[in-house]
């Protein structure tokens, strides 16, 4: 009878340790800027995967989205992301896409936060056109 029960102790221990935990397969997301429901069908939702982001502060991301690079900056530099560790990561942006151009004193100061040497910033003398987003809010998915 003492072996039958010490049995079912035993079994009910290494039981409770097999158990999955709930957190297992799902992914823990951080918001930045507005919340916003990451389920809601919204032209204004862009899904990608972080290339880049700002070092200095955490004021733009670059974006790649489908066959796209995005650039992104934040509404009003009301919010910010984290400087490092982002880079692959995926990302849901809420902001509208637009075809913008960069000035050249704009790139300038992108590449001397991106740590370009000032012979690379020099080599700047066009502006740029690309497509950019000023975001309301980010989601990163860890």
């Amino acid at each position: 009878m003492k072996i039958t029960i010490h049995l079912f102790f035993l079994l009910l221990t290494f039981s409770s340790f097999s158990q999955n935990s709930e957190k297992e397969g799902k992914s823990e997301i951080n918001f930045y800027g507005e919340q916003f429901s990451i389920s809601e069908e919204s032209v204004e939702l862009t899904k990608g995967q972080i290339l880049s982001s700002c070092p200095n502060k955490g004021c733009w991301v670059k974006v790649t989205s489908g066959s796209e690079e995005l650039f992104v900056t934040f509404k009003d530099y009301s919010f910010f992301v984290p400087k490092n560790g982002i880079a692959g990561k995926d990302i849901i942006i809420k902001g509208s896409i637009e075809a913008d151009t960069i000035s050249v004193a704009q790139l300038k100061h992108y590449a001397s936060d991106a740590g370009k040497t000032k012979e690379e910033i020099s080599k700047i003398k066009n502006p740029q056109i690309t497509k950019s987003v000023v975001a309301d809010g980010v989601a990163i998915i860890n």
